[in-house]
Order: structure tokens, then sequence, then C-alpha cells
């Protein structure tokens, strides 16, 4: 047995490495988020693979995304790409996931996005999933109720955000959206607080598992209609966040057994402002949510939300259902 974090050889009944402190029973994306380099892989605007080592397409010219600009990562059971977008300056953007080991894994995600109007929104958003994360996948190895996972995480989410607010620096508070999935043989939980999305994709029965906590969807739900609502100033501004300004908060949980195979997609903004309507994700797909591949799905759902604008960060972590262990990583 060797450490998935660290490749360190490790006993059968070792439950961490001691190597790097790594718990052996989950794989899990590097906190800080997998970074990406801008010199390997294929051009992010025509698809050769003549990129030069200062980081720009030797076929037409364009620069090579680094850092935090553009983020991948395939754990086999669970995909995600986070990118930049065309017009901000930065990705505030963050995701996280991971999966628990055997036959039957537990797969566990978690999106964020920084509050653009807010101070370190990256930060907030790159420690909220880094550390919600941790709290899920170990109460998956445990056994624990997903439900409750999901709560503990946010809370925790809460803590570690709260914590980066400068208290002499008024109104400038850290701030971020999140929403997460658990996702079993059988299950799938999200929790959420924001307008950051979770979808069951299907062939049939396609649909948005969270509703937006938004000025407009309280109007709403308080019995106004959603044209007067959508009128409204600031009709698309945050009622509900995560962050020291935030007061006390509490997350929206859902619970579905699918009842066939299908897609878990969790997004920021930056995709579902161009693809709102389930349907309309499922057509982007390069082929049926059943049976595709969630790594090129990924990248074309990504490659979509660019070509019509990339106003904003995007992200798009993909979970298949149920959770396949079989799958081979993406050598990409």
């Amino acid at each position: 047995m060797k450490c998935p974090n660290c490749g360190e050889s490790a006993g059968t009944n070792d439950r961490f490495c001691e190597g790097c402190g790594s718990n052996l029973l989950v794989t899990r994306t590097p906190e800080g988020g997998p970074l990406g380099t801008a010199t390997t892989g294929t051009c992010v605007a025509c698809g050769g693979t003549n990129l030069s080592a200062d980081g720009f397409c030797e076929d037409c010219g364009r620069a090579q995304p680094g850092g935090r600009d553009r983020m991948e990562s395939d754990l086999g059971v669970v995909t995600g790409i986070s990118d930049k977008g065309r017009r901000r300056a930065r990705n505030e953007d963050s995701m996280a996931f991971g999966t628990t080991a055997g036959e039957n894994p537990t797969v566990v995600a978690v999106v964020c996005d920084g509050v653009a109007t807010s101070d370190r929104a990256e930060n907030a958003s790159q420690r909220a999933v880094d550390e919600a994360l941790a709290v899920m996948l170990e109460a998956a190895v445990e056994g624990k109720d997903a439900d409750a996972a999901t709560r503990s995480a946010v809370a925790r989410a809460i803590e570690v955000v709260t914590a980066l607010a400068d208290p002499s620096v008024p109104g400038t508070a850290p701030s971020c959206t999140y929403v997460s999935a658990v996702v079993t043989a059988t299950d799938v939980t999200v929790g959420w607080v924001g307008d950051s999305r979770a979808y069951w994709l299907a062939p049939d029965g396609a649909r948005v598992l969270t509703i937006d906590d938004t000025v407009a969807t309280e109007l709403v739900a308080e019995g106004m209609s959603e044209e007067q609502a959508m009128a409204v100033h600031q009709a698309h501004a945050l009622s509900k966040w995560i962050g020291a300004d935030a007061g006390q908060i509490e997350p929206r949980t859902l619970t579905i057994q699918p009842e066939g195979p299908g897609l878990v997609l969790l997004c920021s903004d930056g995709l579902w402002n161009y693809l709102p309507e389930p349907s309309a994700l499922v057509e982007a797909l390069p082929g049926s949510p059943v049976d595709v591949d969630p790594t090129r799905a990924a990248d074309e759902l990504t490659r979509v939300a660019l070509e019509l604008g990339g106003h904003d960060n995007i992200t798009t972590v993909l979970v298949p259902f149920p959770p396949n262990p079989e799958r081979t990583r993406s050598e990409g």
C-alpha cells in the first residue's frame, strides 16, 4: 500500500501516512487547490499541443492560464475545472473534492464562489472548500450521516472564513457562496448557501437541486410574483452567504435517491448564468449523461461558457452516479 499523496509505503492497517500525515483512506484534491501550470496539456483556445516553455501556444499565440487561472483535477470518480473566464482579473472560485477508498466509494465535492465585492474573496472560497471537504470526508470514512456531515462542513467553512476578516476594516469581510454534494451508490445529498448550484443531469428528469439564496427568490417565497421580484433593485443580490458579515446562517440541504444513472453537477454562476436550464446543460454535454466521459463533459461545459462570453469565473465539477471506482483518471 502506498500513500496517494506522497507515494510513501504504508502498512495495510495504517490509517495515516508516516511521511506526510495524509489520511490513507481517502484521495482528495490538494489543499490550496489543484493549481494549474502554463506549460502542460493543450491550448485552451485552439486545442494545439505546441506550448512553449514561457506559456504561449505556438500555433495561435494564446497565453496559457496558470496557477489559479485554470485549475483542473480528475480523480476518476469525480472531475472538475475552474477557469478565470475572459473578463475577470483573477479566479475567485474554488473547488475541492475527494473519495473514500474501496469498491463502494463515497464521493464528496465542494464549490465556492468568492464574493467579488469582498476582500480576499479567493482566500475565502479556498479555505471554505478545503475545510468543508475535510469534514465531510472524515464523516464518510466513519460512516456518519451525510446531511449532518454537510451541516457540520458548512459550520466549519463559516468558522474559517469568518476568521479571515480584519476587524479594523469594516465592510470588507471575505465572503463566498457554497454548494456541496455527498454521492454514494444510492443517495445524493447536497447543501448550499448562496447562488452556486447543484444539478441532477439525466436523459429524463434533469433538474436543479438547489434554490438560489437571492433577494428575488426570498420575495417570491413571501408571495410576490416572479416578474415583480425580478424587477426589484438588486434582485440577483445574495440574501445568504458565508462571511463574517453574514449573520447566523444555516444551509439548506436535500437528499435524493436517483432511480438510474446520471451526473451530479456542481457549478458557480459563471456557468449557469449562460446555461440555467437543466435541459440546456444536458444538450451541451458531448454525449449522454449516462455514459459521457466526465472529463470531456467538464471541459465542454467550460468551453461553452467561455464562448458565450466568459464574463465571470467558471467552475464545473461532475460526479457520475453511481460512483464508478473502475473509471481511470484522465492523463491530462
